[in-house]
C-alpha cells in the first residue's frame, strides 16, 4: 500500500491535542491548576476577612473560587490549543503542507518527506491509534506518524496491515479535545 498526502497545521494540532489529553503529566497539571487556584483564592479571602474583620471578603473570594473551578476547563482547553498552535508554527513550519509518502511493504514502512527518507521495521511499531479524522502510528520510541484518514482509500485494508503485523489497535473514534 502506498500513501501520499500533505500534513496541514490542523493535522499537527490534532496530534498534539490528542497526545496531551493522554499525557499523565498534562492531566495532573490541569487538575492541580483547577483545584489549587480556588483553594488559594479561598485562603486569601479568609486571611483578608480575618485581618479586616469583614466577612464579605470570604464570600467574594469564595464566589471567585467557584467560578474558577467551573470555568477553568474551558479556559484550559483554549489555552492549551493556543499554546500548541504557537509551538507547531515555530517547530514544524518546514513540514506544514509538505508532501509525505509512506509505502507499506512486507515487514517495513518506507517513509519519505521533505527532509528525510526512512525504513522502519514493523517490530518497532507499538500501536495504531484511530481517532475520528486521523490514524497515528506510534512507535516504541513514542514517536508517531500522523496519517489523515481522507488520504486512505481503503481504511479496512489499512487496518488489516497492522493486524497482520500483530500491532496493538486503539479505537479512539469518540475522542474529543476537552
Amino acid at each position: 500500500m502506498k500513501l501520499q498526502y500533505y500534513l496541514s497545521l490542523s493535522d499537527f494540532l490534532e496530534y498534539q491535542l490528542y497526545t496531551s489529553s493522554k499525557s499523565q503529566l498534562h492531566k495532573k497539571k490541569r487538575f492541580r491548576s483547577r483545584v489549587s487556584i480556588p483553594i488559594l483564592y479561598f485562603l486569601i479571602g479568609l486571611f483578608l476577612s480575618y485581618q479586616n474583620n469583614d466577612i464579605t471578603l470570604v464570600f467574594v473570594f469564595s464566589i471567585v473560587s467557584i467560578l474558577w473551578f467551573l470555568f477553568y476547563p474551558m479556559y484550559s482547553k483554549w489555552r492549551y490549543k493556543k499554546y500548541f498552535l504557537k509551538y507547531i508554527k515555530e517547530n514544524y513550519k518546514n513540514r506544514i503542507n509538505k508532501e509525505v509518502e509512506l509505502i507499506f511493504k512486507g515487514n517495513h514502512i518506507y517513509g519519505k518527506d521533505v527532509s528525510s527518507e526512512t525504513k522502519i521495521n514493523s517490530y518497532e511499531i507499538k500501536e495504531l491509534i484511530e481517532i475520528k479524522s486521523h490514524f497515528f502510528i506510534k512507535f516504541k520510541t513514542d514517536i508517531s506518524l500522523i496519517i489523515p484518514k481522507h488520504c486512505i482509500q481503503n481504511q479496512e485494508e489499512f487496518k488489516k496491515i497492522f493486524s497482520d503485523l500483530k500491532v496493538g489497535y486503539i479505537n479512539e473514534i469518540t475522542w474529543k479535545w476537552k
